[in-house]
């Protein structure tokens, strides 16, 4: 058991442990020294390097396409060189495809692969710190700390909603509340005598009745029907004192 190795201290991260992740990956430490510093686990660095890592694509008007991956043979790197020709139709031209200047291989070749880079399917997972980024004409993966903290805040928000039941449970519910609400029991009296075949809220089963979950809806509760809804109270701020500009001081 590696006894060395950073424990974390069982807080998510937050905006400014990702951008020190980002100051890292710029200057191009390793994951270890990241944990270290954030008191977290080495695997956690490198979960959330991999999961909030955004792709940056060139643009369809780049000045020279993707190179092909079947034009590139890291195993013999003298014969990378595409011998094809005449793909745009043009017999009599002489000039191999990969050099013409009036067409691009990738609009005209059908064994047209863009390249990806082999660094990226190991650590560090992304282009931040490498010497080659300025002038790669391959697609870049880029770890940046807003779009990581917005995807986590996103993930965040999106797991919370929604219903938290199975549809067994759901039927379950709907099969003993709504009979009684349509019977004109309320849910504050059906709670009193069925509380414990109930497994959630009185509020959240107000929120699946107002969804449409039951076979029951709002016109089967009396005082839902009755009483209006409420409008929530719009207060102004004491810094936004514009509204005052002009008035005397009886105003």
């Amino acid at each position: 058991m590696n006894t060395g190795r950073p424990k974390g201290n069982q807080k998510h991260l937050d905006l400014s442990a990702r951008i020190i992740i980002e100051q890292h990956l710029n200057n191009g430490d390793s994951f270890r020294s990241i944990a270290i510093e954030l008191s977290k686990d080495p695997s956690t660095i490198s979960k959330e390097i991999r999961h909030h890592s955004i792709i940056r694509e060139r643009s369809a008007d780049a000045f020279a396409p993707i190179p092909c991956a079947n034009n590139y043979d890291s195993s013999k790197p003298r014969t990378n060189i595409c011998n094809v020709m005449h793909m745009c139709g043009d017999n009599e031209c002489r000039r191999k495809c990969v050099l013409c200047r009036k067409f691009r291989c990738s609009d005209v070749c059908k064994f047209y692969k863009p390249r990806e880079c082999e660094k990226l399917n190991k650590p560090p997972y992304v282009c931040n710190g490498c010497s080659k980024r300025t002038n790669c004409m391959m697609d870049k993966k880029i770890y940046s700390s807003k779009y990581a903290q917005d995807s986590y805040e996103t993930l965040r928000t999106t797991s919370r909603e929604g219903i938290n039941q199975t549809p067994e449970s759901i039927q379950k519910l709907d099969n003993l509340l709504s009979p009684l609400l349509k019977k004109g029991q309320s849910i504050a009296h059906i709670y009193a005598s069925h509380a414990d075949e109930i497994a959630c809220s009185r509020r959240t089963i107000y929120s699946y009745i107002d969804r449409g979950v039951f076979q029951a809806r709002n016109i089967d509760l009396r005082r839902k029907v009755v009483y209006k809804q409420r409008k929530r109270k719009t207060t102004t701020s004491l810094k936004d004192r514009s509204f005052r500009k002009g008035r005397s001081y009886k105003e």
